[in-house]
């Protein structure tokens, strides 16, 4: 009678009930995999506005972490790179003003190669050198293809394990990747067209004296082309105005990675500094009418970088006042987690991002403008 009085109301043939029952069952579609997410809080933070030297900063280039945990951070201005240990500890510096083996010219930009030396981009070669207890030994180095010397680009190798050089080809305005094989060898491949490539941007010639000299002005958050490197051959592009990513593989095929988003709208503090901006520049350049107005809506995509996994991390542009940057992080092409750090720390402006499932390198920067290299921890939430 318990039976009879719960099924109540619905009473239909047993058949016709499982009969429906292994229809939905079968027919059902499987729930979509829980996407976990990371957060990620400062563990770190080295640098000074005053002290002992090695925690001075000009400018920092590079931030990347060795075998031991240890920080190393490449300087600009002192055309040097400082070692620290994991607890912040100064270890060493190596490196200095110079051509010579050893020594360096504005080093911008560091990565661990498969042959576990330290390469670092100077403004016209890469050197590399193999870390110890106290010190650095100069290995080798290879003179960059390039045409764009001095160029901030991430330092990587492709699944041959030869170095990419990235920059500009002679007489060319495109960003092209440069593959440095034995002796000689250079396999070059182009990464865009120009009109992709300019993107957001719009020339203006002006006088100086005799000569014409051309400037370029962007659109107060306009579209940008944007592109990542990451180890094994792998990169990618896109345009920031849409959620559409290229990415290339390292047998030379490509996919898509596409969502449906639009980026946030423009809050009023961000139009009135667009608009400041468009009014020096049309003072500064002696212009009657900017080439570019104010959008509605900000880019839906900030940066495109990769970690030392070969995931590709996909940052999504914040709306005004937000605490935390958000990376939507691929795996060849399927999305296996989101991350999220304090937005005080910057990872994209440097040439080579370091970054790992569990630790975020970057730089941060005070009132003061005082650099300091920034360690991040994730952890999952639960």
């Amino acid at each position: 009678m318990r039976q009879s009085r719960r099924f109540a109301g619905t009473a239909a043939p047993l058949g016709l009930l499982l009969g429906v029952a292994a229809c939905v069952d079968r027919g059902a579609p499987a729930p979509p995999p829980e996407i976990p997410v990371f957060e990620g809080a400062v563990d770190l933070e080295v640098g000074e506005v005053e002290g002992e030297d090695p925690y001075l900063f000009t400018t920092i280039g590079s931030v990347v972490e060795d075998d031991r945990g240890r920080m190393i951070v490449a300087d600009y201005q002192t055309h040097e790179v400082r070692v620290f240990e994991p607890d912040g500890r100064f270890a060493f510096r190596f490196g200095g003003q110079g051509e010579g083996p050893g020594e360096m010219t504005n080093p911008c930009c560091m990565t661990f190669g498969p042959d576990s030396l330290l390469w670092v981009r100077e403004s016209v070669r890469y050197s590399a050198f193999r870390l110890a207890d106290n010190g650095a030994e100069y290995a080798r180095s290879l003179r960059s293809v390039n045409a764009s010397f001095n160029l901030i680009a991430p330092v990587t190798f492709d699944a041959e394990g030869r170095l990419v050089d990235l920059g500009l080809a002679a007489g060319d305005t495109r960003f092209t990747r440069f593959h440095l094989g034995p002796g000689t060898a250079v396999d070059t491949v182009p990464m865009a067209t120009a009109e992709e490539q300019a993107t957001g941007f719009s020339p203006v010639d002006i006088r100086v004296g005799d000569q014409a000299v051309a400037f370029f002005l962007y659109q107060p958050f306009g579209p940008l082309w944007i592109h990542g490197h990451g180890p094994g051959g792998w990169w990618a592009t896109a345009v920031s105005s849409a959620y559409a990513v290229t990415l290339h593989h390292p047998d030379g095929s490509t996919s898509l990675i596409q969502v449906p988003l639009q980026g946030p709208e423009l809050s009023p503090d961000e139009r009135q500094g667009a608009q400041a901006r468009i009014d020096r520049e049309k003072e500064r350049f002696d212009l009657r009418d900017h080439p570019f107005g104010i959008p509605d809506r900000k880019p839906v995509l900030a940066e495109l970088f990769f970690d030392r996994a070969g995931r590709l991390w996909v940052e999504r542009t914040g709306v005004d006042g937000q605490e935390m940057r958000e990376a939507d992080v691929y795996r060849e092409g399927t999305l296996v987690a989101r991350y999220r750090w304090p937005r005080r720390v910057r990872v994209t402006h440097l040439g080579s991002p370091w970054v790992t499932e569990t630790t975020l390198y970057g730089t941060t920067r005070d009132s003061l403008d005082v650099w300091r290299a920034a360690r991040v921890r994730f952890t999952r939430i639960p």
